[in-house]
């Protein structure tokens, strides 16, 4: 069974996965600003490109069993962070819809808006939850490398853009978009880890 799996979804390497999501949610934004989508539109490409991490997921516990590198607090870990991950999504689209449609005011207006934020602290508690649980301390220091990366990454795009927003360079870039571009250097952190071993 995992070697026909493995030889399905196991085919296409997970940055090729990884790389169908951030190409989906960069052509999201492109039609958002210039095709006039809409913020609903928006919302369902971007639950479109979200489906390819389920093949990213697959794809990588498919690689970490084939090299020896799996075990059972990953795998706890990949399916708490996409469940948390659909759960942003969801929560991301009623809030959105709540406010467009439902003329909220007042406190449910702060309700729609932290909304988000909610599954955001639980993929936080994952990713705490994992180094706790790992007991494996080469994945353990693996995990932590390749946060710190995502982290470094980050803070160095962040700050670059905002001297460059600063002079009136480029457009103003909302700090929601933090959550997805540590993704994706946790993701860059990943693969060059899984690289070098």
């Amino acid at each position: 069974m995992v070697v026909s799996e493995t030889k399905s979804v196991g085919a296409l390497h997970p940055a090729t996965w990884a790389s169908a999501f951030t190409l989906g949610l960069v052509v999201t934004g492109y039609l958002e600003r210039n095709a006039e989508i809409g913020r609903s539109g928006a919302i369902l490409l971007m639950a479109l490109s979200s489906l390819f991490l389920i093949p990213m997921v697959r794809s990588a516990q498919l690689r970490a069993v084939a090299k020896g590198v799996n075990s059972t607090a990953i795998q706890a870990y990949n399916r708490r962070f996409m469940a948390w991950t659909f759960g942003y999504m969801t929560a991301l689209t009623i809030s959105i819809t709540a406010y467009q449609k439902l003329e909220l005011t007042g406190p449910s207006v702060w309700l729609a808006a932290l909304l988000p934020s909610i599954p955001v602290l639980g993929m936080i508690w994952t990713m705490g939850r994992y180094l706790r649980e790992e007991e494996d301390e080469y994945l353990r220091l693996r995990a932590a490398k390749a946060a710190l990366l995502a982290t470094g990454i980050l803070l160095a795009l962040a700050t670059a853009w905002g001297f460059l927003e600063m002079f009136r360079l480029v457009p103003h870039v909302p700090s929601w978009a933090a959550l997805p571009l540590w993704a994706i250097g946790l993701g860059i952190g990943q693969f060059i880890l899984a690289r070098e071993s």
